[in-house]
């Protein structure tokens, strides 16, 4: 039995407890939390939440998430079983293995010999991972972690349980031979202020097959209006959470030949910041657009290391925030969308304009702020990043005349790193080195 993101509602637990059938109870093996069990202003609500989550009986195995933060590590309990995994490290359940991560995404030497069940608060970067930008990583539409997906690559497992995405709770999919749940959340309310929220069925059979039947709080069964399948819903719900979620559950296959890139990054001046090679884990992207999202990652996760080995910091602006700071005589803020399609210098400046220009040509074009630490904190130079050839070098040379330093992107896969060497370097790439 699988859930998540309780918040430390000890309603939540206690409509989970009284609601599941007895007979579900006696043939659940382990009931697994995928993290945010308590609540970070309320120290006793993780253990109030435990001991009712203890009353099925069953062992009660946990990762912690973000709103974890009073969560004890290691063994809370003996009879029944009630264990925090990371700590535990690799458990041995019948004939699988489950594996827990909550603040260290590093991952366990040594080779697994039973299928493996995958438990993480965060989900992976791009799989049922949509949030809000402001709760995101990077600001980017994602709540997954780049981390995970690592992870998932090492494992392999049947199964990959987690949650902290609550748009996409209560839906699993089947991608690259794994099945992610995303079990987000248990704490959900109606109209009427009463549970609602969902919980797994997770069933793993000797051959690794794997059978995931969902269930509500207080949910009853009924036909989905839109796919006609008899499902278990809330009973003011009308359509599944699979066919409310469809647009966000297609794949579409990326080429091996991407999983093995080299990235350059160069000054204008010629000066190289950065020659790597990256293992990008393509089976657990959902597409090109994550792909690449994925890649500027690791482009900037590389940059903030060269910087921060200079004393510095490497701050990246989201677009909006370009927009703000650096526009120049105008009162309020205007959406980003009007500078993009409408930029008058006269009105907001020639740099604000200039960088719409780039925007225009690529989306993905970044800024980036050096910042030094300091009794204040000071911007010791702002960088652009642009993909090689997006520009000419009259570009470049305006980009450095209104104060910017210019930074050329390159990335090759493996296909086209085609001499020897680099195909040497290439087979080495570790990725973000977990």
């Amino acid at each position: 039995m699988c859930a998540s993101d309780i918040h430390g509602r000890l309603e939540a637990a206690k409509a989970l407890v009284s609601s599941v059938d007895q007979n579900v109870v006696k043939s659940v093996d382990a009931v697994v939390v995928a993290g945010d069990i308590g609540n970070p202003q309320k120290e006793d609500a993780f253990y109030l939440v435990i001991r009712e989550l203890e009353k099925l009986g069953k062992p009660v195995l946990y990762v912690r998430g973000n709103w974890d933060v009073n969560a004890p590590s290691g063994i809370v309990n003996e009879d029944p079983l009630v264990a925090e995994l990371e700590s535990l490290g690799p458990l041995e359940l019948k004939w699988v293995t489950v594996v827990g991560h909550g603040s260290s995404l590093r991952p366990y030497k040594g080779a697994l010999k039973r299928p493996v069940v995958l438990v993480t608060h965060y989900p992976p970067f791009s799989i049922l991972d949509r949030g809000k930008k402001a709760e995101a990583v990077h600001h980017s539409p994602h709540t997954g972690l780049p981390e995970v997906n690592y992870l998932v690559a090492y494992y392999k497992p049947v199964v990959h349980v987690f949650g902290h995405c609550h748009a996409l709770g209560g839906v699993d999919v089947r991608h690259g031979g794994v099945v992610y749940v995303n079990v987000a959340r248990l704490d959900r309310l109606g109209r009427k202020g009463e549970i609602v929220g969902n919980y797994a069925l997770v069933t793993i059979d000797r051959n690794g097959g794997v059978e995931v039947k969902w269930r509500f709080v207080n949910g009853e069964w009924k036909k989905c209006s839109r796919c006609g399948r008899k499902v278990h819903l809330p009973s003011e719900w009308t359509m599944c959470r699979r066919c409310a979620s469809r647009f966000e559950l297609g794949f579409r296959k990326l080429d091996k030949n991407l999983e093995r890139v080299l990235v350059t990054v160069r000054s204008a001046d010629g000066e190289q910041l950065v020659n790597d090679n990256f293992y990008v884990p393509v089976h657990t992207l959902r597409d090109e657009d994550s792909y690449n999202d994925f890649v500027d990652y690791l482009i900037i996760k590389k940059l903030k290391e060269v910087v921060a080995k200079g004393g510095g910091k490497l701050l990246p602006l989201t677009k909006e925030e370009v927009a703000e700071l650096y526009s120049e005589g105008y009162e309020g803020r205007l959406p980003f969308s009007e500078y993009l399609f409408s930029c008058k210098e006269e009105v907001v400046g020639e740099k604000v304009c200039l960088l719409m220009k780039l925007y225009a040509l690529d989306k993905r074009v970044k800024v980036l702020w050096r910042v030094k630490h300091g009794e204040r904190a000071l911007v010791e130079a702002e960088y652009v990043l642009v993909k090689e050839g997006l520009v000419d070098g009259e570009f470049l040379e305006e980009l450095r005349e209104h104060g910017f330093t210019p930074l050329i992107s390159s990335v090759r896969n493996a296909q086209e790193v085609s001499s020897s060497s680099d195909s040497r370097k290439v087979d080495g790439a570790q990725g973000l080195h977990v």
